[in-house]
């Protein structure tokens, strides 16, 4: 390998390990950061989506009273109730809205899960109407549990609901796995916030009727208390273990201090009272307005451990966006100076081989080099020895090619003079019979009818001797523009020997090499050439005519020998035999 190329391929090599290593170093910052910004958009919809929940959740409590209201109902209560249903729709436009386009199968499983849950939640609604339009009585049946059943549906949409969140969520903790804390631990919160309120939802029926705790409802209370003191421990152990800040500390305490220390007592007195069928002494809207309030601060505390792991997870996309800037800058420097020293050493050094180089090359095959035209260089250095050595093998090679030319050209002449008839340009007899047997040839292969014709211009040497050498040297010039005038571009017409020529017709029919005869026969017939002295000569031809198949020949000798004889018995303009 030339040193010239060795350089340009080690320097194209460098540059390209470079290159490489500045676009994956890019391209690894590009893909972390567009998966930061993808988790922190995941974030946003999971919060969507314990949005949802909680609205859901939180719907059932002005549906409680509505379901415990008496007749006639009042205005006011089921105008509440609407209210909250606005609102819960709303949240399910916006996490639906969010999860538009988003094709992965995290995003496409919460979206079919949340359709879900609006078409329960529909029937829902329309179950607890029809039972709140029903009178007060019937709906509290013992036997029927029509209110029970009617928050039960509601349930369900909560259950399908916390599906989405759970998804959503740990897609995002995928991509942030240091923000576990406070991404697991506003799920927890959510999941608290729903279990409180189904907890505050078992006493709806009791309460709304003043009678005792049912055996559905002595079950689920003991359950549902269990799961919150059971979610509280995990919410609190999660803080502890991952080392909650301060603020995020704060609103667990915030939690544990209103619901906890406030709403569970309530809850457990509550219970003891239905459970022994003794007064609860407050109905269903006082327990409602007593137990809410305090459940917000499960809603705060989500919303602010949620609030912690999106901060973080901005402050990341930030860092991560400026670490790409950073890197890319730098990528881009280094790559700058490497291509400027390249560009320095390729304009110094190898531009100047390479161009000479390539001068010798085009000097070798004969082709216009960078030097034509130019002054022999004045440089004292290598470079300069070698342009002015191109310089002098140019000049000694383009002599050279120069008498190879002038020799080419002689040889050729002579070829063609060999092959060519001096008087009328007509192949002579020697390239007739080469060029003829590539034609029959052909004419086998094909299959084709062949047609030889000679024709002789008649008593040649009596106007040989009458008008003299030059106008004899004429007619048989005239003669040969005439036939090259009436044959086809294929034929083959040559100059046979002295006052004979020769055609050869592939494809041709019999009727086609006559019709060529007769029209070759008239037009010499027609033809008449005037002296310098006056005379006045014209002239006409005796024809040979063969016509067969191709695969009757065996060679042209045979051909031309019937031609001949056809000639010598023609007494007049034209004879032929033909074979159809």
């Amino acid at each position: 390998m030339r040193l010239t190329r060795l350089f340009l391929l080690t320097t194209t090599v460098l540059l390209g390990l470079v290159s490489l290593m500045l676009v994956r170093a890019t391209v690894a910052d590009w893909r972390t950061l567009q998966a930061a910004e993808q988790g922190l958009a995941v974030m946003e919809r999971t919060y969507l989506a314990m949005k949802v929940a909680e609205k859901a959740s939180a719907e059932r409590g002005p549906a409680n009273v509505v379901l415990g209201d008496t007749q006639p109902p009042d205005p006011a209560k089921r105008a509440r109730l609407e209210e909250f249903r606005r609102v819960t729709d709303q949240s399910f436009v916006d996490v639906l809205s969010a999860l538009q386009g988003q094709h992965d199968a995290n995003s496409t499983s919460a979206r079919q899960e949340l359709e879900r849950a609006r078409q329960q939640l529909e029937a829902a609604r329309e179950e607890l109407d029809r039972v709140a339009a029903l009178p007060l009585a019937e709906r509290n049946l013992a036997t029927t549990n029509l209110t029970r059943r009617a928050v039960a549906g509601m349930f369900a949409v909560i259950d399908t609901l916390l599906g989405p969140v759970t998804t959503l969520s740990a897609s995002a903790e995928a991509v942030y796995p240091e923000l576990a804390m406070p991404l697991v631990g506003a799920r927890y919160a959510a999941e608290l916030r729903e279990y409180a309120g189904r907890l505050g939802s078992q006493f709806a029926a009791p309460l709304a009727a003043q009678t005792p705790l049912s055996s559905l409802e002595r079950h689920n209370i003991p359950v549902l208390v269990g799961r919150i003191e059971q979610l509280r421990k995990l919410i609190t152990l999660q803080a502890r273990v991952s080392r909650a800040n301060v603020v995020q500390q704060a609103a667990i305490d915030t939690m544990q201090a209103r619901y906890f220390d406030e709403a569970q007592p309530l809850v457990e007195r509550l219970t003891e009272a239905g459970l022994a069928g003794k007064p609860y002494g407050i109905d269903a809207a006082s327990f409602v307005a007593r137990y809410v309030p305090p459940m917000k601060s499960i809603v705060e505390a989500r919303d602010i451990l949620f609030a912690s792991a999106k901060e973080a997870a901005e402050r990341r996309v930030e860092e991560t966006e400026h670490r790409l800037w950073i890197n890319a800058a730098l990528g881009l420097s280094i790559l700058c100076v490497e291509i400027s020293v390249f560009l320095l050493i390729r304009r110094r050094v190898l531009v100047p081989v390479l161009r000479n180089t390539r001068a010798m090359v085009h000097v070798m095959q004969g082709k216009p080099t960078s030097f034509d035209g130019r002054p022999l260089s004045t440089r004292r250095d290598e470079i300069g020895d070698m342009e002015r050595a191109v310089a002098a093998l140019r000049d000694a090679l383009q002599r050279s090619r120069h008498l190879e030319q002038e020799r080419d050209q002689l040889v050729e002449q002579l070829r063609e003079a060999s092959n060519t008839d001096f008087l009328t340009g007509l192949p002579n007899h020697r390239a007739f019979a080469e060029r003829a047997a590539a034609l029959l040839g052909q004419a086998r292969r094909h299959d084709w009818f062949v047609a030889v014709l000679l024709f002789r211009i008649d008593d040649f040497h009596r106007i040989h001797r009458r008008v003299g050498q030059l106008l004899a040297d004429r007619a048989l010039c005239l003669a040969a523009d005439i036939a090259r005038a009436e044959v086809r571009e294929a034929d083959l017409l040559a100059r046979h020997r002295g006052e004979e020529f020769v055609i050869l017709a592939p494809d041709a029919s019999p009727d086609a090499a006559r019709q060529l005869r007769d029209r070759l026969a008239e037009a010499l017939r027609r033809a008449c050439l005037q002296g310098e002295g006056g005379e006045v000569v014209q002239f006409s031809a005796r024809f040979g005519l063969v016509c067969r198949p191709a695969r009757e020949f065996q060679d042209l000798d045979r051909l031309l020998r019937e031609a001949e004889a056809t000639l010598q018995d023609a007494p007049s303009a034209a004879a032929d035999r033909s074979a159809n």
